[in-house]
């Protein structure tokens, strides 16, 4: 862990006034668009970013400092996420619902863009959960496959496998012209 992150953990620790906000304006638009990949509603990504805040002083103790700041947040959002859908019985699932906009910049201006962002959409809803997820936290998030492994608590062979197989069924459900401006141009025949 690097001494930055020790400084900033310290004065979290030590309930320096401050220190949770310099938190959350570091990581806080981040999370953020994490969370509504997650669950795919604005209001309930919000909220779900305000509870992992609530929850990063109580849970410090339990930081070990093995992987980036960033990615054990993640995971503590994340696992909040997955508790509040057991208790409500919900499934989770990613849904191109009208009138839903994607968090932070858009293709919305480019007409061509848009419907390649929309094609991606679709395909992405056709993905298991855990490919999806797989996808966000590489691609979205460009977390590095050792940050994914440590957020999901995966073998990095798992998360490698994973996001194969995952690019694999996204190339077969995208057509080859879209694929170039995903920046998932490779061969179908995967």
């Amino acid at each position: 862990m690097e001494a930055n992150a020790d400084l900033k953990l310290a004065r979290l620790r030590s309930g320096e006034p401050g220190a949770l906000a310099a938190l959350m304006a570091e990581h806080g638009d981040r999370l953020l668009r994490a969370a509504f990949c997650i669950c795919r509603d604005a209001a309930q990504a919000q909220d779900l970013v305000q509870e992992t805040f609530c929850r990063v002083i109580p849970a410090l103790p339990r930081y070990r400092g093995d992987s980036l700041l960033y990615t054990w947040l993640y995971r503590v959002m994340r696992n909040i996420h997955y508790s509040q859908a057991r208790r409500q019985r919900l499934f989770l699932r990613f849904s191109a619902s009208a009138g839903s906009e994607p968090v932070g910049p858009g293709p919305e201006n480019d007409a061509e863009a848009a419907e390649t962002h929309d094609l991606l959409r679709v395909a992405l809803d056709g993905l298991p959960a855990q490919q999806r997820e797989i996808l966000l936290l590489r691609f979205a998030e460009e977390m590095k496959l050792a940050e994914i492994a440590a957020a999901l608590d995966l073998s990095p062979g798992t998360v490698k496998s994973r996001l194969h197989n995952a690019l694999k069924r996204l190339r077969r459900r995208m057509p080859a012209e879209a694929l170039p401006e995903t920046g998932l141009e490779v061969d179908h025949a995967l």
